[in-house]
């Protein structure tokens, strides 16, 4: 299948692998739907003793290796990262690689070879966060689920309607990797943490207060300049400028759903002046809130 060494001769008790044919690969690319991003190969090999992988070539697809326990290491561009429990990495295509378990503590991994036009943009962003060290994950169930679910799809054959909900639901899971901090199982912990998650929850709280920089950043003990290119970073939004879109939005629900006037909606969000309120809702929302009321409310 591929150009690759193992050390391992027989399989490990447990494992489950579907490598999809070239037929069905080909089916894939023909179809529009999924065929910018799909994965070829995709399996589970638990307490992988003594396994270990050798690419001089690399693979075509890119891989991403998802240790759910043990330890092992990958090696790449001459250096070697640990990979440890609930940590995941990616590897690139067409680049020589190796990758094997400790000894004493051998991992069990999920893994999966995917690629399209679309791949190399979740690479970009992969390599883009975690180029130093593979990344580690917060609770790891229903990541595991969505695995488990997309090879039992997969031991049921290749219909059109499996392929396509496989591969469409490959951008999900992958989605659970590169943006961690907002799956859901992951969130709270997230929130509680992370200095700009808690400011946008803050912002949320006080949707009815007019905020300046330095009143949200003093909350969080840091200098304005500080936490102003902190929060941009994270959002690429100034801190104002994003609490005017949270505000914008609540004034779309006010809008839709309730009989407030605008000058009413304008003060409880904060704006002491309703003519700005109104320039700001336009400027967003390309709509006036009077024709926005017309056009969306109930």
């Amino acid at each position: 299948m591929k150009q690759e060494k193992t050390l391992v001769e027989e399989g490990f008790l447990g494992q489950r692998m579907v490598v999809l044919p070239r037929k069905i690969i080909s089916v894939i690319r023909r179809n529009p739907l999924i065929n910018t991003l799909y994965f070829t190969d995709i399996g589970f090999f638990p307490r992988a003793s003594h396994h270990s992988v050798v690419r001089a070539k690399g693979s075509r697809e890119f891989i991403l290796i998802y240790c759910c326990t043990g330890e092992g290491v990958i090696k790449i561009a001459n250096q070697s990262k640990v990979v440890k429990s609930n940590s995941f990495y990616i590897l690139p295509p067409n680049t020589s690689h190796e990758y094997y378990a400790i000894e004493n503590n051998p991992w069990s991994i999920y893994w999966i070879h995917f690629t399209g036009d679309m791949a190399v943009h979740f690479y970009a962003k992969f390599i883009s966060e975690y180029f130093d060290s593979p990344a580690q994950l917060g609770l790891k169930e229903r990541r595991i689920n969505s695995f488990e679910n997309l090879i039992d799809v997969m031991e049921n054959g290749f219909s059109t309607i499996n392929l396509e909900y496989v591969n469409l639901s490959l951008w999900h899971l992958l989605n659970t990797f590169l943006y961690k901090h907002l799956y859901a199982e992951d969130r709270k912990k997230y929130s509680e943490n992370n200095t700009v998650e808690s400011a946008i929850t803050y912002m949320k709280d006080n949707i009815n207060l007019s905020l300046k920089v330095n009143d949200i950043a003093a909350i969080f003990n840091y200098s304005s300049s500080h936490f102003f290119i902190l929060f941009k970073k994270r959002t690429g939004y100034s801190p104002i400028h994003y609490f005017n879109y949270l505000k914008i939005q609540k004034a779309c629900q006010y809008l839709s759903f309730t009989t407030k006037s605008i000058k009413e909606i304008s003060y409880s969000l904060g704006f002491n002046d309703p003519l700005y309120f109104s320039r700001l809702f336009k400027k967003i929302m390309s709509l006036s809130p009077l024709k926005y009321r017309k056009k969306y409310g109930q």
